[in-house]
């Protein structure tokens, strides 16, 4: 079984054809919302879609409307994984603001840990400060489309966390050296569909994880059907769960009771 622990499904460029897309192979797929709108998205497409299951955050480059912050967090007893939250530091230059998306992180972080809920963090330019954060909370995180030093993912990993690999990992060198400095143990595929595809330009799909694994066992002098093997198993470590159909049950009981609630409302 592929796994694509990261994507952006309910996005323009896949509207219409979601449920044609995420069949297009077997495949485990988390959609990660970025506000409240693709948080309801994203629990109507899980609650629909076999293999889709919900990743509820807010994207640090939203930081200016956290207005919706209270909001998604109420959310966070309908999600089996916290995401897209995390660090920009790209996008956000103001100083003020990379304050608040600290305190937006850690209020996610906090609720994780309350719910016993794994978390994928988004950070571009914020890795020395989440190194900082992440060992005052108990939780399992991976880092998403890890962009980075190698001596970042080894201190990522040194903490307990994954590395997340996407397919544009095949034209990336650097991510490439990140790989092949992390044991396989802790690492984890992605998409981030529709971007981060292996060629420049192209409309990423949740299938097209393959990529990424083909990738690290090239780097690893692997087969890759070995390695698919082990990043399965990496991410039902990460999940907490012993098969997927226990992670399907979770899903079930969990949507079944965000449905009610918006019944109910």
């Amino acid at each position: 079984m592929l796994f694509d622990g990261h994507a952006h499904i309910d996005s323009e460029e896949f509207k219409g054809r979601v449920e044609d897309v995420v069949n297009e192979c077997n495949v485990i797929v988390f959609n990660a919302s970025v506000d409240f709108n693709s948080s309801i998205k994203t629990l109507e497409l899980a609650s629909r879609i076999d293999n889709l299951f919900p990743a509820l955050g807010f994207h640090p480059e939203f930081v200016e409307k956290s207005d919706e912050v209270p909001k998604v967090l109420d959310l966070l007893d309908f999600a089996l994984e916290v995401s897209e939250v995390g660090l920009d530091y790209y996008w956000i230059k103001d100083r003020n603001l990379m304050m608040k998306e600290i305190k937006i992180l850690r209020n996610f972080l906090e609720q994780a840990e309350k719910r016993n809920l794994p978390v994928v963090l988004h950070s571009r330019g914020g890795n020395r400060d989440l190194l900082d954060l992440l060992p005052s909370y108990k939780v399992r995180f991976a880092i998403h489309a890890f962009e980075g030093s190698t001596k970042h993912a080894r201190a990522f990993v040194d903490l307990g966390g994954y590395i997340s690999v996407p397919p544009i990992l095949v034209r990336d060198k650097v991510r490439a050296e990140a790989v092949k400095a992390v044991d396989l143990a802790y690492l984890l595929t992605e998409t981030d569909s529709p971007f981060m595809g292996s060629e420049k330009g192209e409309i990423n799909r949740p299938c097209n994880v393959i990529k990424a694994i083909q990738k690290i066992a090239e780097i690893k002098g692997m087969k890759t059907e070995d390695v698919e093997a082990e990043i399965e198993k990496n991410a039902k470590r990460f999940l907490g769960v012993s098969d997927w159909f226990e992670l399907r049950e979770k899903k079930r009981e969990k949507i079944e009771n965000y449905l009610y609630t918006r019944r109910s409302d």
